[in-house]
């Protein structure tokens, strides 16, 4: 009972430091830095500073580009510090608008 105690409390401080979540620490904690297993988790981790500084819609650009390039919703919003639900908001609010666009270019050529 006390080591599954101790372990939850090293799993914490794992995901505190080392800004993970639940799962990617407890990952940490079973197999060390070193595995290759962990090594891809810290690795893929997307920290940018300058986020804050930027409008939401170059947000929405951000966001939809590192979904291209294969990360998943959690990590993006963990990158920008939001839920995924708010990821999944504003990338649908920019494909949306570059619909509108299209559509409002073409109508534009036919005329």
């Amino acid at each position: 009972m006390r080591d599954d105690e101790y372990k939850g409390y090293y799993c914490l401080l794992i995901a505190i430091l080392c800004n993970l979540n639940a799962a990617e620490a407890s990952t940490m904690y079973e197999y060390g830095p070193d595995h290759p297993l962990c090594r891809k988790i810290l690795k893929k981790k997307v920290r940018k500073p300058s986020i804050k500084k930027l409008k939401e819609s170059e947000m929405a650009a951000a966001m939809k580009a590192l979904l291209d390039q294969g990360y998943s919703q959690d990590a993006v919003s963990e990158a920008f510090q939001c839920f995924p639900s708010t990821v999944r908001r504003r990338v649908r609010k920019l494909t949306e608008r570059k619909e509108t666009n299209d559509r409002a270019e073409i109508d534009c050529r036919n005329i």
